[in-house]
């Protein structure tokens, strides 16, 4: 054992007692393995019950019928990622479908401490039920999953899921490019929406859900509540700004801090942190271009 390590790791492993000597020196002296440093080789084949994905989303959405045909079961992707991951791993699924590998993470990360991230991407597609409804499956399948294992499913039979694997995501529909060059021109504004789903994640990094605003309000943070005046109207944009009355009904809201972007205000700071109020402006050249100067 001593010509098999150079004398420095010999010694560090003496010192850490992780060296075996037999009762004689006719017994080969061993090397201590722990059970903490023992690591399981990915196996070639995996046994799983085939219906484990479509009884655990059917738990899940608290469904008599599963939402979707054959999803994977997120103790497969849980086994996988296992191995294939480290603690602060980014991992990337170009095609989510139930969003099996969202909550494999964070059961991952629930199960270990781990801080990894998630990416899920999924073209828009309907079945032929929710073509009819206009319903989303990223919104309402996808989407709506995550968000359940992470607060908890009631009445689920695992303990983990009841409770909730706890974390945080956003959930972005992408549409149109937001060209800032034509912004600054005036020739192709963004819809209010998608100004507000920019404005909301880039100010709070959280989801932005369009189906609570109520403009200007356009969403609450853990932080505050966020406000965006703005219409899609180059001349409307000419007299639109932060003004006395806006602030008033704005800090009435509730009593949570406020942020307000517009392209100006009338009124002085002093005055709006008196009311909670952050004013952020809309960049400058909108305002300046719808002005016409």
């Amino acid at each position: 054992m001593g010509y098999r390590f150079p004398k420095e790791t010999m010694d560090e492993l003496l010192a850490q007692d992780r060296i075996l000597f037999g009762k004689d020196e006719s017994k080969v002296i061993e090397l201590k393995a722990y059970l903490t440093d023992y690591k399981a080789k990915l196996a070639s084949v995996f046994e799983l019950d085939g219906r484990a994905g479509t009884n655990e989303l059917k738990e899940i959405s608290q469904s008599s019928k599963s939402p979707l045909r054959y999803p994977k079961p997120s103790t497969l992707l849980h086994h996988l990622l296992s191995f294939a991951s480290d603690k602060d791993s980014i991992i990337l699924d170009s095609f989510a479908g139930s969003g099996t590998t969202a909550h494999a993470v964070l059961s991952l990360n629930k199960e270990d401490g781990g801080n990894r991230r998630f990416i899920l991407c999924q073209m828009p597609f309907e079945t032929k039920e929710q073509e009819q409804n206009k319903e989303n499956i990223c919104e309402s399948i996808t989407a709506e999953r995550v968000r359940r294992v992470i607060k908890g499913v009631a009445g689920a039979k695992n303990e983990a899921l009841r409770t909730g694997l706890g974390g945080t995501f956003s959930y972005f529909r992408l549409g149109k490019e937001l060209s800032k060059q034509a912004i600054l021109d005036g020739k192709d504004l963004p819809s209010f929406e998608a100004l507000a789903g920019y404005v909301f994640f880039t100010a709070t990094g959280e989801e932005f859900q369009p189906k609570k605003m109520k403009p200007p309000f356009i969403g609450t943070s853990r932080e505050r509540d966020v406000f965006l005046i703005y219409e899609q109207d180059i001349e409307k944009l000419k007299d639109m700004a932060l003004n006395l009355d806006l602030a008033r009904s704005i800090a009435k809201r509730s009593e949570c801090k406020k942020l307000v972007f517009a392209p100006t205000k009338y009124l002085d700071q002093d005055y709006l942190d008196r009311l909670g109020i952050e004013f952020c402006q809309l960049p400058f050249e909108i305002y300046q271009r719808a002005q016409g100067k």
